[in-house]
């Protein structure tokens, strides 16, 4: 079973840290079927844009890969994947 884990502020959104799922799919339905298991957090909302693409300032990594270089909402996961979802940080 592939294992997300939640850092920074998502992990506060979600109230989990980390959550291991059977899922076998692209990414875009693993993001579907957490919006579903984290009801009421908004969690979709909060990492995708209208457009239902990721937005710019989340990052989507598989096994330490960010899906932007590797088919993004199409990627696929497998079953021992570990999937990492967080919000970058910027300041000044």
């Amino acid at each position: 079973m592939p294992e997300i884990k939640f850092l920074s502020n998502l992990a506060d959104i979600t109230g989990e840290k980390s959550l291991t799922i059977e899922y076998d799919g692209e990414i875009s339905g693993l993001i579907d079927n957490l919006d579903t298991k984290l009801e009421g957090k908004d969690f979709k909302s909060t990492i995708t844009d209208e457009a239902g693409e990721i937005k710019d300032f989340v990052k989507v990594l598989v096994n330490g890969n960010d899906i932007r270089g590797t088919g993004g909402l199409s990627s696929p996961i497998k079953d021992a994947d570990e999937i990492v979802i967080f919000q970058t940080l910027a300041g000044g």
